[in-house]
């Protein structure tokens, strides 16, 4: 693993004054959270992904019905009143779809940018120490 190499890496090298072994397991920690923000981002895809699926199946199924509808239907104005309702019907699920994806999309974005911003956090607090012990 990268961590791994990093470690060996710095297993030989002495600073003087600097904690060699901190500075590998911040690093070792980055990696981490690397690894953890890329899975929540592939996990967030995939979501993303059968659902829209999903939609488009639900879509197909309900064109499918209103087609059978307008079909069994011969008088010009109850087709046209039908066809209104179907064009209502059809925006309205379109934003509601649009909006669940934005919401998707927007969960996984929160939940990789705060984890990111906890690391950072940590980061920053363990330069501070670092710097420190140096002084």
């Amino acid at each position: 693993s990268i961590a791994k190499q990093f470690q060996e890496g710095f297993s030989g090298a002495s600073i003087p004054g600097i904690d060699t072994n901190s500075l590998v397991q911040a690093q070792r920690k980055n990696m981490e959270l690397l690894m953890s923000t890329n899975q929540a981002m592939l996990a967030g895809s995939q979501a993303l992904i059968q659902r829209q699926a999903a939609m488009l199946q639900e879509a197909i199924a309900e064109v499918t019905a209103a087609a059978t509808k307008l079909a069994e239907s011969g008088n010009p104005q109850e087709i046209s009143a039908r066809q209104v309702q179907l064009l209502q019907s059809a925006f309205e699920k379109a934003l509601a779809n649009s909006n669940e994806i934005s919401g998707m999309i927007r969960a996984t974005q929160e939940s990789v940018a705060s984890q990111v911003n906890h690391r950072i956090s940590e980061s920053l607090q363990e330069l501070k120490e670092t710097i420190a012990k140096v002084k």
